[in-house]
């Protein structure tokens, strides 16, 4: 559906660790790059405990929609006659379950023939980025590699004073932390470009699945009617004053927005988890910036595995 896909939610946060990359000044170890870390977002969102349960909120959601359409098409033939005999409670509750499945059935089947067409477009996007990546790498190496190599070189090999190893020291991170800088920022575009190269088939997408969805809805409000005629064409004797039925009309409409309310708090309740647990692996695993949503990685460390571990723990 539509809907579940566009609740995938795009991320952006940095976690700075206090602390890190504290040294001794006396120590003439070659000092580690500062590292940077990935999450692949829809990947964490997808591999948490509770997604299932978001897939069958929106689901549930997506029906109960489909059905206060089908309620309010029918309260308008009801108000055009006097009287129309109604159908027992179960009768309903049958028909709506039969309602939801097929909707669900025929929204994941178009799902599944429309998920090539754009991952073949966002492969061959990440490839021609992913070279562009490699470009700008390189270029980054040629330009910070020999200012690195030599003063790592001058903290290993030259007898320096306290002052002069605190010197070339604190020039050294000052070029690391350039060159990580740099990468990030290029990441960071290189998303954007990302996002913007797949927007329009990413909205065609979207809007073939929306008028699908209105498709189905239509079948299922048409198929519902014709059921119920059928109902009360055997005999059903009670009858609904149209108010009552606007009453029902309005306990399914306050019912619709109790259950987006649901899929709301399930979401920000996924997305903290998501963030806490990629708050514990990157203090664990020393990383000073992690990223989310990167259309290439080059020297960046995907940790979404991990995070997704810590959230099913």
């Amino acid at each position: 559906m539509s809907k579940m896909k566009s609740l995938i939610i795009m991320l952006v946060f940095a976690l700075f660790i206090a602390g890190c990359g504290t040294k001794k000044v006396e120590d003439t170890k070659t000092p580690v790059a500062p590292q940077v870390g990935i999450i692949d977002m829809n990947k964490a969102v997808k591999g948490h405990p509770k997604y299932n349960q978001l897939m069958t909120l929106g689901q549930q959601a997506d029906t109960m929609a489909a059905q206060l359409e089908a309620q309010q098409i029918a309260v308008a033939r009801q108000a055009s006659v006097q009287a129309i005999p109604d159908v027992s409670q179960n009768q309903l509750t049958e028909l709506n379950k039969a309602s939801e499945q097929e909707f669900s059935a025929k929204m994941s089947a178009k799902q599944d023939e429309l998920s090539p067409q754009i991952s073949a477009k966002a492969d061959a996007v990440r490839r021609t980025l992913s070279d562009e990546m490699s470009a700008y790498t390189a270029q980054l190496d040629k330009e910070y590699q020999p200012q690195l190599f030599n003063l790592q070189l001058k903290l290993k090999t030259v007898q320096l004073t306290k002052e002069e190893t605190a010197v070339l020291q604190t020039e050294l991170e000052k070029i690391q932390t350039l060159r990580s800088d740099a990468l990030a920022a290029k990441h960071a575009a290189l998303a954007a470009k990302m996002d913007e190269l797949m927007a329009p088939e990413k909205a065609a997408v979207d809007q073939e699945l929306a008028a699908y969805a209105k498709q189905i809805n239509d079948e299922i409000s048409n198929k519902a009617t014709t059921l119920q005629s059928e109902m009360i064409a055997r005999g059903n004797e009670q009858h609904m004053p149209v108010t009552q039925m606007d009453q029902a009309t309005g306990q399914m409409q306050e019912q619709l927005a109790m259950k987006k309310q649901e899929i709301q708090a399930l979401q920000e309740s996924i997305i903290a988890n998501i963030t806490d647990k990629t708050a514990t692996v990157a203090i664990a695993g020393g990383f000073e910036t992690v990223l989310t949503n990167v259309a290439v990685n080059v020297s960046a460390v995907d940790i979404t595995t991990q995070v997704i571990t810590e959230c099913n723990k």
